[in-house]
């Protein structure tokens, strides 16, 4: 019965997430346009393909072999063939002409002929005031082709130039193209227009009602009398709409100021509901139909401090957890986080209930570095191999991260680096003290495709020193197997194993897990992936006896992040392998 339930479960997933990437998938409609005429200029016929490609991204809703379908069909065609043509001129082909002929034997079916001509090239940069020439950066010069990305970035680094040791209250900089079609060339001038040199001075906040101003002020990146620089306004425009207080964030600033007077800026604010209600679904052959609901208070003291209920429940796992965040705590840098959980568990290793509470303080270092340094006791119940014993641990976790995700849900480009040091000693004297420490890695690659065509790939290794297995308590050892580990193996079937078959646990692990990410429309994609890992007995890593599961997965992806619905099969399957594959279906990228 049990196998017949994974099946119905298969193919309700399927219909919920297969069925509509065929239905409303726009390369469903076997577009076959052809790009001819640059063949003796590849990296041009690669951008060309580029926009028609996007293009072709835009969806036509109505149904075949209709009317309404023949017109909007049409309609693209010719948006696209105006589209290949200003995208020819922003390589410096201005006298570019497309012809598109339509296949009159199929729908989306044609081809576009592009004749560039001539490509434009500068014949003579120009900079209005002539005094800040020197500011000039050697981006472009005479005789190079006239390329829009090129004039633009040009632009924008004159921009810093002149703003670099300066304190604008208004810089803008303009720039116009002359072209001389019987030459093929082009006179390129930029104009700028400064303002007086200024200061920045107070903020006054308005529109706020249960956020305190004092707190407010506490964001405001500069103090009176900095360099004006709208940047720092920008960023602080942003790091207030980051805290998910504001839905509205303005920044007013006189219309007139006189030079070296300190500007006074207000900024506007509406609050957002601080309240919020979460639920969520989960799936996993192994651990059953799970739910996750929250509710959060985003200024549960006026001073954007978080107060989080959170209740996680499957088959195997029962927590409800709540958790306090305090910004600020003593530095601008630090914040404050209180943590408190009742938990059960019921697994194939161990049986556990407890409660555990804690408190940290995480510094952000710079961007991209953080550290936290707390305490944390537990006490639990936990009958291992029909042993009961009770535990009081007592530690003192310290962490880093080095995080240069793009985004954090569902990155796409970047790295991140993460250690942690956890000793424990036992307050009951039921276990020796040891020490847990962990290491992890993860990598993603975006080919150059705007997020279409993604590499991700993690590591992650620990290891348990200072006391023997069966002498650290069952729910601290190592385990493997499951959706966020080894997929294709239910949790904890990654060895290693007691004369029944029940998992044990062990004092070191490691896993890895490398992914192919192809979204092949904005709401949709799919996945392949391979996943390994071992669990060992000794505090070295092993590596000589790795596990790996491969599969597919879909991807929706939503305002929130991913749905994620995997696939996978266990390549070694033993005797301590319950089914022939796993089904994972949650939020979030699976790393």
């Amino acid at each position: 019965m049990a196998l017949k339930r994974i099946h119905f479960c298969t193919f309700i997933l399927c219909a919920v997430f297969i069925l509509p990437l065929t239905a409303c998938n726009p390369f469903s409609e076997n577009t076959d346009y052809t790009i001819m005429g640059l063949d003796d200029k590849k990296p041009l016929q690669d951008y060309a393909e580029t926009i028609l490609n996007d293009r072709l991204k835009n969806e036509i809703e109505t149904k075949k072999d209709t009317p309404e379908f023949t017109t909007a069909e049409a309609y693209r065609e010719d948006l696209i063939q105006g589209d290949i043509v200003e995208a020819m001129k922003a390589k410096g082909y201005y006298d570019t002409t497309v012809t598109y002929i339509d296949d009159e034997t199929a729908p989306l079916k044609g081809t576009y002929t592009i004749k560039t001509g001539e490509q434009y090239v500068i014949n003579d940069i120009m900079i209005s005031p002539n005094t800040f020439s020197d500011f000039m950066a050697p981006l472009i010069s005479t005789g190079d082709p006239l390329i829009a990305e090129n004039v633009l970035e040009t632009q924008n680094t004159l921009y810093k130039n002149i703003q670099k040791d300066k304190c604008y209250f208004d810089l803008k900089i303009k720039h116009a193209v002359i072209l001389n079609k019987d030459s093929k060339t082009a006179e390129l001038s930029y104009d700028v227009e400064i303002g007086p040199q200024v200061q920045l001075g107070r903020v006054t906040f308005k529109g706020q009602d249960k956020v305190k101003e004092k707190h407010l002020q506490k964001r405001v990146p500069w103090v009176k009398g900095d360099c004006y620089r709208t940047e720092k306004i920008e960023a602080l425009k942003t790091e207030l709409l980051s805290t998910g207080l504001f839905s509205r964030v303005n920044a007013i600033t006189p219309s007139n100021v006189s030079e070296g007077a300190d500007v006074p800026i207000i900024i506007e604010l509406k609050e957002r509901p601080h309240r919020s209600v979460k639920a969520g679904l989960s799936y996993y052959t192994y651990e059953g139909a799970g739910t996750e609901l929250s509710w959060t208070h985003r200024n549960f003291l006026g001073s954007a401090e978080k107060l989080e209920a959170i209740l996680k429940v499957n088959r195997i796992k029962q927590n409800l957890d709540v958790n306090l965040t305090k910004p600020f705590f003593i530095r601008n840098d630090q914040e404050l986080s209180l943590t408190s959980s009742i938990f059960a568990e019921d697994n194939e290793a161990y049986e556990e209930q407890g409660v555990k509470a804690g408190a940290s303080i995480k510094r952000q270092f710079s961007r991209s570095f953080s550290g936290r340094a707390g305490v944390e006791y537990s006490l639990s119940e936990i009958t291992d191999q029909g042993v009961k014993e009770q535990y009081g641990l007592f530690s003192t976790p310290i962490s880093a991260l080095y995080d240069k995700r793009n985004d954090i849900l569902n990155p796409e480009r970047g790295y991140s680096l993460s250690a942690a040091f956890e000793p424990f000693f036992d307050t009951l004297g039921e276990s020796d003290p040891f020490t847990k420490l962990q290491a992890g890695a993860r990598a993603y690659y975006d080919f150059e495709t705007d997020g279409k065509f993604i590499f991700a790939t993690r590591f992650d290794v620990g290891s348990l020193v200072g006391s023997g297995t069966l002498n650290i308590p069952a729910n601290e050892r190592f385990y493997a197997g499951g959706g966020g580990s080894v997929r294709g193996y239910g949790y904890q079937e990654v060895g290693p194993f007691d004369a029944f078959g029940e998992p044990t646990g062990g004092r070191s692990f490691t896993t890895g897990s490398t992914e192919l990410r192809y979204k092949f429309k904005p709401d949709f994609g799919v996945v392949g992936f391979i996943d390994g890992g071992s669990v060992s007995d000794s505090i070295q890593p092993d590596f000589d006896n790795l596990s790996f599961g491969v599969g597919v997965g879909a991807r929706y992806y939503t305002s929130f992040g991913p749905l994620r619905l995997d696939v996978a099969v266990p390549l070694d399957k033993t005797e301590n392998v319950d089914n022939s594959f796993q089904v994972y279906v949650s939020i979030g990228q699976a790393f």
